[in-house]
C-alpha cells in the first residue's frame, strides 16, 4: 500500500456487562483524496457482526456493498474488505453465539437490511450515523444502541457459554466428547446448540479457534521452528497446520510470517 493512502481506525472494547457480548465497537475512513483504496484482511473467528457503510460503496470478498446496514455472517474463513478513497464505515463485532441471540437469525452471506427486516431500529441507527461526525461520536452512538439491544435480547444459553469458554482453555489435542463431562448436556444436544447459536459445529469451532491462536503464535515466536510450532498447536504436522491455516486463514505459515516481518 501507498504512503499516500490516508487510513483511519478507532476501535473501542466495552467493558462492563457489554463486554461479554461485544467484542469491538469500530469505526473506519479512507480520505477522499487519496489514489488507493485500502485493503484489509477480516480474520475468521467464529464471530458475527453489523456494518455500517456510510460513504462509497465498498466490498467484502467477492460481494460489493453500496450504503446501508449489512448484517455479517458468522466468519468461518478470512474475508478481504477493501475500502475505496471516501469510504465511512463502522460496526461492532459480536463474541460467538451472541450475534443470534440478537439477531435472532443467520446468514450465509454479508446480507444488506430493509428497513421491513432491520431489528431494534438498526435503520434510525444506521440515518443517525450517517449525520454524525468523527470516529468518537460514531463508536458512542453505536455503543448506546448495543447497550440497549444486548439488555433486551435474548442471552446465549450458559451451557454453550461453558462450552465455549472451555474449548478456549482445553488443549487443543483434548477430544470433543469431554466437554460434556462438565457441562450438563450430551455431546449431541451441546451439537445441536453449536449448530443453532454459531452455524458450525463445535469441532469447526475448534479448527477456527486453533488457526487463531496459531496465527498468535507465529507472530509472537518468530524464531520458533514451524514443525514445533506446529506439534504446540495440536497438529500433527507442519503439513497439517499448513492446510488449516491455508483453508481458514488463505495464508501459509511462512507467508504470514514474512508478512509480520514486512509490516516492522
Amino acid at each position: 500500500m501507498k504512503s499516500n493512502v490516508s487510513f483511519d481506525f478507532k476501535l473501542f472494547q466495552p467493558t462492563g456487562h457489554l463486554s461479554a457480548s461485544v467484542q469491538a465497537v469500530w469505526s473506519a475512513s479512507v480520505a477522499s483524496h487519496s489514489e488507493n483504496e485500502v485493503s484489509r484482511w477480516l480474520n475468521s473467528d467464529g464471530c458475527s457482526g453489523i456494518l455500517l457503510n456510510l460513504g462509497e460503496s465498498l466490498s467484502l470478498g467477492d460481494i460489493a456493498f453500496a450504503t446501508g446496514a449489512v448484517l455479517l455472517p458468522v466468519s468461518k474463513q478470512t474475508q478481504r474488505l477493501i475500502l475505496p478513497p471516501g469510504a465511512q464505515v463502522a460496526g461492532l463485532r459480536f463474541h460467538p453465539a451472541v450475534g443470534f441471540g440478537v439477531l435472532g437469525k443467520h446468514c450465509e452471506a454479508p446480507t444488506v437490511l430493509t428497513m421491513e427486516d432491520a431489528p431494534f431500529d438498526l435503520m434510525a441507527l444506521y440515518h443517525q450515523l450517517r449525520h454524525t461526525k468523527g470516529h468518537h461520536a460514531r463508536v458512542t452512538a453505536l455503543y448506546r444502541w448495543a447497550n440497549r439491544v444486548i439488555a433486551t435480547s435474548h442471552q446465549v444459553p450458559p451451557t454453550l457459554s461453558q462450552a465455549i469458554q472451555s474449548l478456549n482453555h482445553l488443549p487443543f489435542s483434548t477430544k470433543l466428547h469431554r466437554l460434556s463431562e462438565n457441562i450438563p448436556l450430551s455431546q449431541r444436544q451441546l451439537e445441536r446448540q453449536f449448530q443453532k447459536w454459531l452455524g458450525m459445529t463445535a469441532k469447526q469451532y475448534q479448527r477456527i479457534l486453533r488457526v487463531q491462536k496459531t496465527l498468535s503464535g507465529l507472530k509472537e515466536n518468530q524464531d520458533m521452528a514451524l514443525v514445533s510450532l506446529a506439534l504446540s498447536y495440536g497438529f500433527t504436522d507442519q503439513a497439517h497446520m499448513t492446510r488449516e491455516l491455508k483453508k481458514f486463514a488463505k495464508i501459509t505459515p511462512r507467508q504470514y510470517r514474512e508478512a509480520v516481518m514486512n509490516a516492522h
